[in-house]
């Protein structure tokens, strides 16, 4: 009976063998695209926590918000509904809705952000993995996974992800289109990059080139049906874009929050302007904010003449390749490039198929997102998290084709797989070779990982071998990958400022290493001995305080619920106050303490700061724990200097 029984559990054990191996041999790609995504969500969630709120100025927002269905609509910054932000809804919507799930805390903010990261990270192995295999979708998940950039802004509460999020949903319906001739599909599409419009406004539209020409020249219906659907989904588009836009600003505006960064409260005119013509020529006014670290670790990067120009450098082809830009997502540029190159061969306009499209439309993309990072006049670099899909669906495709290519010996493009190799890496030594606490290391796991790859390329030269082939590819992607695997890491390690945040060693050499820097304070840090000074001599139907910047306040709201007043906005230049406004709101009893910003940074105002220091009193910093010796210390718990009046009368 005993041997009975061996035999039946040695049966059982070798069947139970057989079914895990089947099932590991039917799903593989399933299991190693789940592994992909629990690396994505650790890249744009762990340690979430240190990040504290992220960027105040949204922090604040997402509290008034969450305060009544009116804020909520408008975008309110303050909780008294006075001034918004300077953004589209949806965005912000989500994030709202997940704090009004889970309570007000940083990491609540930011997981719709991660959660939209990892989805991007899923949708690119989808439309990858259709059209040119499991191997390339599975590797363009990878690298997309860990793109710096993507990093970055997945771990913010900026709204980015969520708009590349929408429309790679948007590719997807667009493709399905292409494949069915449904134009129902199409339409859907359109909607999503309208609904993308309510992400970040005009971003959302530099997919429209690629969605465009690729619909025209691959969907199969005649080319004036083809017109006639373009034109509706340009006005699905252009309805659904516009529809908060246009509730807003026909709204009555003295009933509704002032729109920040805009000259005309419109948002009509915010979307021409300051997230319009502005990125692409530059700011026009503004004194700029101090720039990133420099190279070596230290504080002080270039100051420009707007906010981020600093960031970006000079507008040139090679902007790409320079320092500040480079580690954010262009690693792979050069490689992207070569697998472009590797398909280059004339379409039969009569045979054109899926596959070609959707190549073509992943250069076109690419191309634009090139176009623009090359030559606009401002941008923050985690912005280069839009080229992340591109460079990763081409990088993955390219490099299993230019394997292809080198095992099959097939003519000059065989060797397109060791020139890309050697011309990236190159590249990325020369890059990472200025890093002094890095050259000792990465440096070493790049070129040798390159070599092995090389030399496995002669090796499978001479006896072609599967096995091989795969090996390299392996090292390849070692080698390729390792630094910007690192400069990943970093924004997981530390901490970068939450207004401008970029991945680099740099951050590990900043103060306070995994400490929140500027502008993105723990949620324990609770405020300033001004902030208390402040609520204790609040009276209710008042202001608790109000200044010209959203930065000096953002931490007040945060910590209070209370009403205060940024009539400048974000920059400090919206014209939401006038003199005559204020003198009523100071007899009405609304405004008793007015912060006069000495930052040194923009005022929209100057003659509002000329009244109060005319007509207000002057409070001494040691009545609320400050110094009485120098009166332009921090005055705000943003750490904004400034000077703190009280009216008690008005002359």
């Amino acid at each position: 009976m005993n041997i009975i029984h061996g035999d039946f559990m040695k049966h059982a054990i070798s069947n139970n063998d057989n079914k895990f191996l089947l099932f590991i041999n039917k799903n593989w790609h399933i299991i190693t695209l789940t592994f992909i995504a629990m690396l994505s969500f650790f890249f744009n969630f762990y340690a979430i926590s240190k990040y504290g709120y992220g960027n105040e100025y949204y922090a604040a927002a997402i509290k008034s918000m969450t305060q009544s269905f009116k804020n909520f609509f408008f975008l309110s910054f303050d909780p008294s509904g006075m001034v918004s932000i300077d953004k589209p809804p949806v965005g912000f919507w989500m994030q709202a809705i997940s704090v009004l799930i889970f309570g007000y805390h940083g990491w609540a903010m930011l997981l719709p952000q991660a959660l939209a990261g990892t989805g991007s990270c899923i949708m690119i192995y989808i439309l990858v993995s259709k059209y040119f295999g499991r191997p390339s979708g599975l590797i363009s998940a990878f690298i997309f996974s860990f793109t710096p950039s993507v990093v970055v802004a997945s771990r913010n509460n900026t709204i980015d992800m969520q708009l590349i999020f929408v429309l790679l949903i948007a590719t997807w319906f667009l493709f399905k289109s292409i494949e069915n001739g449904k134009k129902r599909d199409l339409f859907i599409a359109g909607a999503l990059i309208g609904l993308g419009f309510n992400i970040k406004m005009l971003q959302a539209y530099t997919v429209l080139p690629a969605f465009a020409l690729v619909y025209l020249v691959f969907a199969k219906e005649k080319l004036v049906k083809k017109f006639i659907n373009g034109i509706i989904t340009m006005v699905i588009v252009l309805v659904i874009s516009f529809a908060w836009v246009f509730a807003v600003d026909l709204y009555p505006s003295d009933s509704r929050p002032y729109v920040d960064s805009s000259t005309n409260n419109t948002v009509m005119e915010l979307i021409v302007g300051h997230n319009g013509l502005e990125r692409i020529y530059g700011q026009s006014q503004g004194g700029g904010q101090q720039g990133g670290p420099q190279r070596d670790g230290q504080q002080g990067g270039p100051q420009g003449g707007g906010m981020g120009s600093g960031e970006i450098g000079t507008a040139s082809i090679v902007r790409l390749w320079t320092s500040n830009l480079y580690g954010q997502a262009s690693w792979l540029l050069t490689f992207a490039a070569f697998s472009i190159l590797i398909f280059i061969r004339r379409f039969n306009m009569r045979n054109l198929t899926v596959k070609q499209s959707m190549l073509t439309f992943w250069t076109l993309w690419l191309g634009t997102m090139f176009t623009f990072f090359s030559f606009a006049g401002f941008y923050h670099r985690y912005y280069l998290c839009m080229f992340g899909p591109a460079i990763a669906a081409l990088c993955g495709i390219g490099l299993v084709k230019m394997l292809e290519e080198f095992k099959n010996k097939n003519g000059i493009k065989q060797f397109i797989l060791p020139i890309s190799l050697i011309t990236t890496i190159g590249i990325e030594i020369k890059y990472v070779w200025t890093y002094s606490q890095l050259k000792s290391w990465l440096v070493p796991i790049i070129a040798v990982a390159g070599i092995i790859s090389l030399a496995l390329m002669i090796l499978n030269y001479v006896r072609p071998k599967k096995l091989i082939t795969l090996i390299i590819g392996a090292f390849m992607l070692i080698s390729m990958g390792a630094a910007p695997f690192y400069w990943a890491l970093t924004p997981v390690m530390y901490v970068p400022n939450s207004t401008m945040p970029y991945a680099g060693p740099e951050l590990a050499s900043q103060s306070g290493k995994g400490m929140p820097q500027s502008g993105s304070l723990s949620e324990n840090n609770k405020s300033s001995n001004l902030e208390q000074y402040l609520v204790n001599n609040y009276k209710e139907g008042s202001f608790l305080v109000v200044s010209s910047r959203a930065d000096d306040v953002a931490q007040f709201i945060m910590d209070t619920d209370l009403p205060a007043y940024a009539y400048g906005g974000f920059l400090g230049s919206d014209n939401s106050l006038t003199v005559d406004k204020l003198k009523e709101y100071v007899s009405e009893g609304k405004v008793t303490y007015f912060l006069v910003s000495g930052d040194g940074g923009m005022d929209g105002n100057s003659e509002l700061t000329s009244y109060v220091k005319e007509n207000a009193t002057l409070i001494d910093p040691s009545e609320y724990g400050g110094s009485s010796s120098n009166q332009n210390q921090k005055g705000g718990p943003g750490g904004q200097s400034g000077s703190l009046y009280c009216f008690n009368k008005v002359s």
